[in-house]
């Protein structure tokens, strides 16, 4: 039997380690609640955190995980009582009282007055009950089976909304490093077309379309700088830590990116419904609801019980009136045994509204289960779908980026030979500038998306996209 005071083995072990089944007992407690977030004492400032980094920070930090925890080791706690009802209670009993009574003999009245007191022991145990005990030890047993791969699903959940904030703050980064190179171009051109000004070969309103565009430049450098600070502030909040922090994070864009898709949508959903939590949780939800349909099905029959008592009744200081003022004391063992069969025959029908009950709970639990199901082959087709449509926006992405970066290029020497107008050199300018958010965006998306495929085929669990992208065929170059 598990002690009052140790963790259930068959729970996680702890709010940061995935749950495989029976581990040791962990004796993890959440620190007291404090005026700062508690994932901020979880920080290494030293540190450069990469995805992997980041998810392990998440799941030690984010009170999501805590909860789910806690969540489990309710579940194993509610277990423990369920399998409590197979073991025997034994009650210490005692009492004592003053009494005074009077009976009527032949002579007259007698009259009584003293204390009286009782010490003992019962003892009660349900010896057979058709079914109850196992049928509710089997639904506690399912419903921690649920609990534990909720929190495993819930690590999971965390690890995809880490990443997808990661992307997003990376996506920021370059787009604030676009937007940089974008107003040195802009502030270079204005530096050119004044010059050309200075010189007479070109004209004002040439002069003022360059100083607009270095404007322009600027801030869109500025609302690139805003978006970062939301982005990094996102990704704290999925971290479950303070934004005032800032992490040294790895540079993302020498990552390598999926290339292709080798595997089919068939065998990605056949693997999702093998080993997504949720759906198994799901099932186990399924069973102890056909657990309790059991259990009510159990109530119509009897129960039969044995009950023991055994104790000391003691008599002290009892004066009889008359014949004087003489005492007496009494003690003497007493006990008793029974065997109880206890059934009950007319209820107003609350047992067979009990099975109704249980019997449409249970069908309610297996059409969400298969509603869960079509959730899942829908959200694996649409992040195939998405992931495959990234991954062909990335191609032209980087096309469009390198005709973009010749155009300019060819532009401007073009312009500095006199012969192409200050339209022409902004307007390439401006072409390259979309065509790097473009760019940007592209792969932010296909990050994102083939984050998204793990996740929905659950396999994330610790934020390493890319790589577990490697068993749905998402291979990088």
């Amino acid at each position: 039997m598990a002690q009052v005071d140790e963790r259930y083995a068959d729970a996680p072990a702890s709010s940061s380690v995935y749950w495989e089944g029976s581990a040791p007992a962990g004796r993890e407690r959440a620190a007291a609640a404090s005026g700062r977030p508690m994932g901020d004492s979880l920080i290494d400032a030293h540190k450069t955190y990469d995805l992997p980094a980041l998810v392990d920070l998440a799941l030690r930090a984010h009170p999501e995980t805590r909860a789910s925890w806690e969540e489990a080791q309710a579940a194993a706690a509610r277990l423990e009582r369920d399998r409590a009802a197979w073991y025997p209670t034994l009650t210490a009993m005692a009492f004592a009282q003053h009494f005074q009574d009077t009976f009527i003999i032949k002579t007259g009245a007698l009259r009584r007055n003293g204390y009286e007191s009782f010490g003992g022991l019962d003892l009660a145990w349900t010896l057979f009950d058709f079914g109850r005990r196992t049928a509710t030890v089997e639904a506690g047993a399912h419903r921690l089976s649920a609990a534990n791969f909720a929190f495993n699903r819930k690590h999971q959940e965390i690890a995809y909304r880490v990443a997808v904030g990661f992307f997003a703050y990376q996506s920021a980064l370059a787009r604030v490093a676009a937007a940089q190179a974008t107003l040195t171009a802009a502030a270079e051109g204005a530096a050119s077309v004044q010059a050309k000004f200075n010189r007479g070969l070109a004209t004002r309103p040439d002069l003022l379309l360059a100083v607009q565009e270095q404007a322009k430049a600027s801030y869109d450098l500025q609302d690139a700088r805003g978006a970062l600070i939301q982005a990094q502030a996102d990704l704290a909040a999925s971290l479950g830590v303070s934004p005032t922090y800032t992490l040294s994070l790895v540079d993302l864009s020498s990552v390598p990116l999926p290339e292709n898709l080798a595997q089919s949508t068939e065998k990605i959903v056949d693997q999702a419904l093998e080993q997504r939590p949720d759906l198994i949780a799901r099932l186990a939800e399924l069973r102890a609801r056909e657990a309790e349909v059991k259990k009510a099905w159990a109530d119509f029959w009897p129960k039969i019980s044995m009950r023991g008592m055994v104790g000391d009744q003691y008599w002290g200081s009892v004066r009889p009136t008359p014949p004087g003022d003489q005492s007496y004391s009494l003690s003497h063992l007493v006990g008793a045994a029974t065997l109880n069969l206890e059934w009950t025959l007319f209820d107003g029908f609350e047992r067979t509204n009990a099975v109704h009950e249980a019997v449409s709970k249970r069908e309610a639990s297996r059409a969400q289960l298969e509603t869960l199901r079509l959730e899942i082959i829908r959200d694996i087709w649409k992040a195939y779908a998405d992931t495959k449509t990234s991954l062909q926006k990335r191609d032209f992405a980087n096309a469009l980026l390198r005709a973009a970066e010749e155009a300019y290029a060819a532009t401007r020497e073009s312009y500095n030979h006199g012969l192409s107008t200050v339209i022409e050199l902004l307007a390439a300018q401006k072409d390259l500038a979309r065509a790097r958010y473009t760019e940007i965006d592209s792969r932010a998306a296909l990050l994102r998306s083939a984050a998204t495929l793990v996740y929905a085929a659950g396999e994330m669990n610790r934020g390493d996209a890319i790589g577990q992208s490697r068993a749905f065929g998402l291979n990088p170059p």
